[in-house]
């Protein structure tokens, strides 16, 4: 069971990094306007269709990847269950936001675009900016939630070797992939400017299911 679980896993990760891809990946014309710089300039020409497929990507990929986590924490049960429940309440609660957060940057764009087609960027500004003010502490939270906390826990365990797993696995979570992301695009490379950055976390995740599989 908990090596389909770790497939799905994997699975739910590469379609969540597709979803990612279908928001992100905007080119290296794209700028941050407005006085929180959450606005993207491209996204006044950005197909719509995009954001409607990302989400529901997003809606098959939460629950798949969640299924690596826990396929992961069932190889760890058998020696530290209280750790494994705590981990696996922590995972489940962070995905739950994990869709909250996509759903509203997919929307966001949508939001921009409906309003800047009035002409009003001031007020496609301050609308999307103020959204971002309301939701700032519950998505910060169940980011940390999702992708930090369980992460930064499984490279202790691994390092200390209560997960029985190679210390170069350390590489293979959401955190670790999301820096060498955001390094790749500091390097100001054309290749590199959207991906693998934006959509680093997601690939990252799938790698809890490549972690099951290796136990």
């Amino acid at each position: 069971m908990s090596q389909i679980m770790a497939i799905i896993g994997i699975v739910g990760g590469l379609i969540c990094a597709v979803a990612d891809l279908l928001l992100d990946l905007k080119g290296v014309d794209n700028h941050k306007i407005g006085k929180m710089k959450v606005i993207d300039s491209k996204w006044e020409k950005m197909p719509h269709w995009r954001f409607v497929w990302s989400d529901i990507l997003a809606m098959f990929a939460v629950p798949m990847y969640s299924c690596g986590f826990v396929a992961l924490m069932m190889k760890l049960y058998n020696t530290k269950p209280g750790l494994s429940i705590s981990l696996i309440i922590v995972f489940l609660c962070g995905a739950m936001g994990g869709f909250m957060i996509h759903t509203f940057l997919c929307l966001c764009p949508t939001i921009y675009q409906k309003i800047k087609k009035k002409a009003d960027l001031e007020l496609a500004e301050e609308v999307i900016e103020g959204v971002f003010k309301q939701i700032y502490v519950p998505f910060f939270t169940l980011y940390m939630m999702l992708v930090i906390i369980p992460a930064l826990i499984v490279m202790f365990l691994i390092v200390c070797k209560i997960l029985p797993l190679p210390v170069w696995c350390v590489v293979l979570n959401p955190v670790v992939i999301q820096i060498i992301g955001l390094l790749l695009r500091a390097t100001k490379i054309k290749a590199f400017i959207d991906a693998p950055s934006c959509c680093a976390a997601s690939l990252g995740l799938a790698m809890y299911g490549v972690l099951a599989l290796m136990l």
